[in-house]
């Protein structure tokens, strides 16, 4: 039997995010409001991340400066709302090494982290590159491979070669080639509800997946190191294994997240969304929004 409580925690956002950073050749499409989360994952013996968010006031001040109105908390804290320690989160899956995702895995001291092999492997090959090819490096967590290093020899770090198994009902899928060289999704096989699956930023919006005028024609991620060709075959596989439910891959930057499950709003605008309740966890919507 395998059944895992499922939350999405919003810790930041920003209110003027240009919709061509979001869809590939498709200008002129206004602005939306775009939230910055991570994944919450629990069973009866784990507590798991899918990301990690990130914390730095100098980038905050930056994204101010280029989307308008921000809010920030540090991920750490934002966990407490679901009543957990940081140090209560014995694993950490990031999806890709974007500073975003994976800013803040030095918070969660007791996790095992698991990133895919081929992501470590390209961003340390990319650092080789001359400072023009800068473009590859320049939304990356610069200090992620020494923390993995670092967590090694202790037993707390994975690089992931391909597929894997994580334990029972929960797989990591690569995603080669897409948003970044090694991206992966996370998947969750519930028993009771079925299969949800974690996107990173291989989905921002609903409509990457559902099209744009929901005529169910793809739109391919604008911001991206890969191949929209190899994004378009890779996203088409992951909706056909939840049999065409596009909603149920969850993506980290969409608003819309709020409305599609039982949310809670807390006084400082930040949400939290809770996708799937097992094992006995309380709801979280219940408690602390208005």
């Amino acid at each position: 039997m395998s059944d895992h409580s499922i939350w999405i925690l919003e810790y930041g956002y920003v209110d003027r995010f240009p919709a061509s950073n979001l869809f590939a050749a498709q200008p002129n499409q206004g602005h939306r409001r775009m939230p910055y989360c991570l994944g919450l994952v629990r069973s009866a013996d784990r507590c798991m991340l899918v990301d990690t968010g990130f914390w730095d006031l100098a980038t905050h001040d930056r994204l101010a400066k280029k989307y308008g109105e921000t809010f920030w908390q540090p991920p750490r804290e934002i966990v407490q709302r679901a009543g957990i320690s940081a140090k209560d989160v014995d694993a950490v899956v990031l999806t890709h090494n974007h500073f975003d995702h994976a800013g803040c895995v030095p918070d969660f001291p007791n996790a095992h982290v698991y990133i895919q092999e081929e992501e470590i492997a390209n961003f340390r090959a990319n650092q080789k590159l001359p400072p023009r090819f800068g473009f590859l490096l320049n939304t990356c967590q610069l200090d992620l491979p020494d923390e993995l290093d670092r967590r090694a020899a202790e037993n707390l770090s994975t690089l992931v070669p391909g597929a894997a198994s994580l334990c029972s009902g929960i797989r990591l899928e690569p995603a080669f080639g897409t948003h970044t060289a090694g991206s992966q999704f996370a998947v969750i096989d519930n028993d009771a509800d079925g299969r949800w699956i974690f996107a990173g930023d291989n989905m921002y919006q609903y409509e990457n997946v559902e099209g744009l005028a929901g005529d169910g024609v793809m739109v391919p991620i604008a911001m991206s190191t890969g191949s929209p060709t190899t994004w378009l075959h890779t996203i088409d596989s992951v909706v056909a294994s939840v049999d065409g439910d596009a909603r149920r891959i969850l993506p980290f930057h969409e608003a819309n997240v709020w409305k599609q499950f039982p949310s809670v709003e807390f006084d400082d605008g930040l949400h939290l969304a809770e996708v799937s309740l097992a094992g006995g966890h309380p709801s979280l919507t219940r408690q602390g929004g208005r």
